[in-house]
């Protein structure tokens, strides 16, 4: 079959190998549909500490089922798949937290993902609910962002976003867009973006947010206490990992406000100074967030399957595998927003 292989640092290459084995009791699929993460170049050129070589990467995956042990599922099955491989057994995944899992493995990062023609699935996944049925009509491009909007569901759980909150997101690319349609349809009031590519910005739709802020042309804490009235915001949402998380952003919150640590900060932005003293008088939160549940995954698959969040927009290309370097190095770039494969 054909797959686009990771080799090492900077090394992607497309080639024939083996069709994988359908393990016992696991499942073995037909790709239709896999759309590039942020994460993926970045991956190709630093490396990610769940990432081991050579790796057929892809993890926003959907695929029709070629082989499978199941009752639950068909051969022909369109499905959507949570690229996350959890035991089930440890205190994480029995409290619904998996995507802490003390064992986890992911797809395209420590399993073959979905890059390919073909990718195999182990037992656990399927018995663990990895596998999210779909209708055989359900658009296989847009239900790939299934994935990535399932992070922000995780996000916006953990920081708590609901009705009549200020949500000011840090960047507009493809997840800060999920996180403010999301931040609507959990009932925000207001939403700030900010981002310093007019490129990205070019694309927002009208009513998208309220306020989108160019870093470069005005200050954010200037921006933020204008439009709020000197409130401050509610919730603070990281889409990008170019922003300090230190006592600068503290300034911004609103009393009782919550700080997502959503996108890993970059190298030397997270060993920082924190003012705990403000924390404490303003109870302010601070919450990591990564990845996603199997319970999100499952939750984001029915918000898109009953368009109550539309995400048509957001894919700026479908391509064939063939050319999937060519859009590594677009979306390194940042060139348009979502790119989807749908040609093996």
């Amino acid at each position: 079959m054909k797959a686009a292989l990771m080799l090492g640092p900077g090394q992607l290459a497309l080639r024939q190998v083996s069709d994988p084995v359908r393990p016992k009791g696991g499942a073995l699929l037909d790709l239709v549909a896999c759309a590039i993460c942020g994460t993926d170049p970045k991956m190709l050129a630093h490396g990610h500490k769940d990432l081991s070589y050579p790796r057929i990467i892809g993890h926003e995956i959907v695929a029709r089922i070629a082989e499978v042990e199941s009752d639950a599922y068909q051969v022909g099955d369109l499905v959507q798949v949570w690229p996350g491989i959890a035991c089930g057994e440890c205190r994480p995944c029995r409290k619904g937290a998996d995507n802490q899992c003390t064992t986890m493995g992911i797809l395209g990062f420590n399993y073959d993902g979905g890059f390919a023609q073909k990718m195999a699935l182990p037992a656990v996944a399927v018995r663990e609910n990895s596998i999210v049925p779909l209708p055989d009509d359900a658009d296989a491009a847009a239900v790939s962002l299934a994935e990535p909007l399932a992070c922000c569901i995780n996000g916006q759980k953990l920081a708590r976003v609901g009705a009549n909150d200020t949500v000011l997101i840090f960047g507009a690319g493809p997840i800060g867009c999920l996180h403010a349609m999301l931040a609507r349809w959990n009932g925000a009031e207001k939403v700030i973006m900010t981002e310093h590519l007019e490129s990205r910005r070019r694309l927002l739709p009208s009513g998208l947010a309220d306020l989108v802020v160019d870093p470069a042309e005005q200050d954010i804490t200037e921006a933020v206490k204008d439009f709020t009235n000197d409130e401050g915001v509610d919730v603070v949402l990281m889409a990008t990992p170019e922003v300090r998380v230190d006592n600068w952003l503290l300034r911004l919150m609103a009393p009782q406000g919550r700080i997502s640590v959503f996108s890993g900060p970059k190298k030397g932005n997270y060993e920082v100074p924190w003012d705990v003293r403000t924390m404490h008088y303003k109870e302010i939160s601070l919450v990591g967030a990564y990845g996603c549940s199997s319970e999100s995954d499952w939750q984001a698959v029915a918000i898109l399957l009953e368009k109550e969040i539309d995400v048509d927009w957001l894919i700026t290309e479908r391509i064939a595998l063939d050319d999937l370097e060519s859009a590594f190095a677009r979306a390194d770039q940042r060139q348009g927003m979502k790119t989807v494969v749908t040609k093996f």
